[in-house]
C-alpha cells in the first residue's frame, strides 16, 4: 500500500502539471463558513460523496452526485465533502455541481500537493480545502487558503503531525482513523489523539464510522464533527443513517 499512496501523490502532481494550462472558472458562488456550520449544532456530520474506493471498489453505482448531496443535506449533514481524486472516481467538476444546489459548505477533498489545487477548488466553488500533513505543504497552503477567504481542514495521523498543524496555524484539525499506508482503520486513533487538539480548535474525526454506535463513540472521544464516506455511500437510506449518527 506504500506504493499506492506514493503513486497517487506522483500522479496527482502530474495531473496538476497537465491542468495548469486550463483556465480555472471564475467563482460566482458565495463562500459558506465550514467552522460556523460545524459549531452551530452540538454534533455535526460532514457527509462525503465518494464514488469509489481503492479498497472497496465502486460505491456510487448508477447514481448521480446531486441526489446524493440532496439526501445528505436533507438528512441533517452540516457540510458536504466532495472527493475529486480520480483514484476515488472523483473530478473537480463535481464540486461545482454540488455547490450550485447546496445550502451547506462544500469541502474539496483530494491529495493537495500544489497551490494550483487550492485555486482550482476556489474557482469551482469549494468553501474549504482538505490538506494532509505529510503530503501537502501545509504551512504554505494555509496562507493561500486564507488569502482566498476559504478554510482548511488539516488532516493528521500522529501527535507530531497535530503539533505541526497547530504550529502552522490550523484551526480545523482532522484525525484520520485510516492509516494511509496500510488502509487499515482504527477508531482508537481519534481516542488516542483527541487530547492533543486544543479545545479552541475544531476536531473532525475522519473515516471508519460504520454504525451509529461508532459515531457516538467518536463524539464521546471529543470530536466536534465526523467525516463519513463509505458507510453513507453504502447505506440504503443516507438520511436515516445521518440522523441515527446525530442522535
Amino acid at each position: 500500500m506504500n506504493d499506492l499512496i506514493d503513486k497517487i501523490v506522483k500522479d496527482t502532481k502530474m495531473g496538476v502539471d497537465r491542468r495548469r494550462k486550463d483556465k480555472i472558472p471564475e467563482r460566482t458562488s458565495s463562500i459558506l463558513c465550514l467552522s460556523r456550520a460545524i459549531k452551530i449544532p452540538y454534533k455535526s456530520i460532514i457527509a462525503e460523496i465518494k464514488p469509489k474506493s481503492p479498497k472497496d471498489g465502486n460505491l456510487i453505482g448508477n447514481r448521480d452526485v446531486l441526489p446524493l448531496a440532496s439526501d445528505y443535506e436533507e438528512g441533517g449533514a452540516a457540510a458536504l465533502s466532495v472527493l475529486t481524486s480520480p483514484y476515488f472516481g472523483g473530478n473537480v467538476e463535481n464540486v461545482s455541481i454540488v455547490k450550485e444546489r447546496a445550502g451547506i459548505p462544500v469541502l474539496y477533498k483530494d491529495f493537495v500537493v500544489d497551490e494550483y489545487q487550492v485555486w482550482e477548488g476556489f474557482g469551482y466553488g469549494a468553501d474549504a480545502i482538505l490538506l494532509i500533513e505529510g503530503v501537502s505543504p501545509v504551512e504554505k497552503l494555509l496562507d493561500v487558503v486564507a488569502d482566498l477567504g476559504l478554510e482548511a481542514v488539516v488532516e493528521c495521523h500522529s501527535v507530531e503531525e497535530i503539533e505541526a498543524a497547530l504550529n502552522a496555524g490550523a484551526e480545523l484539525i482532522g484525525i484520520n482513523n485510516r492509516n494511509l499506508r496500510t488502509l487499515t482503520v482504527d477508531l482508537e486513533t481519534t481516542a488516542r489523539l483527541a487530547e492533543y487538539v486544543p479545545k479552541d480548535r475544531i476536531l473532525i474525526s475522519e473515516s471508519g464510522v460504520k454504525t451509529a454506535a461508532d459515531a457516538g463513540y467518536l463524539f464521546e472521544c471529543g470530536a466536534d464533527a465526523l467525516l463519513i464516506g463509505t458507510a453513507l455511500m453504502r447505506s440504503e437510506n443516507p438520511k436515516e443513517f445521518i440522523l441515527a449518527c446525530l442522535t
